[in-house]
């Protein structure tokens, strides 16, 4: 179980890890055998069970570790350093060389961090703390952001963990867990109110709440459907520009 840590220069140098051993494995003896496949009076071993296929998809948004960067809420930037991000627990993964482990920062010390992948690609996620809404779960959130100006566009990343359901005789026969990914987009107004946004013309218009015509026009000129993240930071992008 990785813990959480408070975030600090001291986090990059940490002291090396004591070189790892590896035990012989003990030779497989009917005596040992029985505590991982049990008995019963006759003898025979436990059927094992083989239909479980294990788990496909990931927790997090890259699967390999990004040389990314990360800003404090002290202004403080930590350039280079290996991350990833957990979306299914929502939290910041740091990975220690030297110590061999990986570490979960504190949110509220990150202001925004960025992924990056081999091909140039970067990723923006940033917390806003001051969101003016009542759901707990987006004021702790990192958001991914698509389009930043007086009016943001953001897309919250998450994951969904389905387990395995092949066992009872209702089952539907899913052999493997499986994560998935959960995207919902809101649009931040200057103030800070925050407003879900439906993928669609209908949708983005009415996230964003004012100059339907202007909106309408653009949209129906530019020939777009709104259902794509490029497009929709497109319309934002042009609203804040009305």
């Amino acid at each position: 179980m990785r813990k959480f840590v408070m975030f600090c220069p001291a986090l990059l140098l940490a002291l090396p890890a004591p070189a790892q051993t590896t035990t012989p494995a003990a030779p497989v003896t009917v005596q040992n055998m029985q505590q991982w496949v049990g008995s019963n009076t006759f003898g025979v071993m436990q059927r094992i069970d083989t239909r479980y296929e294990g788990v496909q998809g990931s927790p997090y948004f890259l699967n390999d570790w990004s040389l990314g960067r990360i800003d404090l809420v002290t202004g403080r930037n930590y350039e280079s350093v290996p991350i990833k991000y957990d979306a299914f627990s929502q939290n910041l993964v740091l990975k220690r060389p030297q110590a061999n482990d990986s570490i979960i920062v504190y949110p509220n010390q990150v202001k925004q961090f960025v992924l990056r992948s081999d091909d140039g690609a970067e990723w923006l996620f940033r917390r806003f703390a001051d969101l003016k809404t009542d759901d707990v779960k987006l004021r702790g959130s990192y958001f991914l952001v698509l389009y930043d100006g007086k009016t943001s566009l953001l897309k919250r990343v998450g994951k969904e963990f389905r387990q395995a359901d092949f066992k009872s005789p209702y089952s539907t026969d899913t052999r493997y867990d499986a994560y998935t990914n959960e995207y919902t987009y809101y649009v931040l107004k200057p103030d800070q109110t925050i407003n879900k946004v439906k993928k669609g013309k209908k949708g983005i218009i009415e996230a964003l709440g004012d100059k339907n015509g202007p909106l309408e026009t653009y949209i129906k000129g530019e020939k777009l459907d709104a259902k794509t993240d490029t497009e929709l930071a497109q319309i934002v992008k042009y609203y804040d520009n009305l």
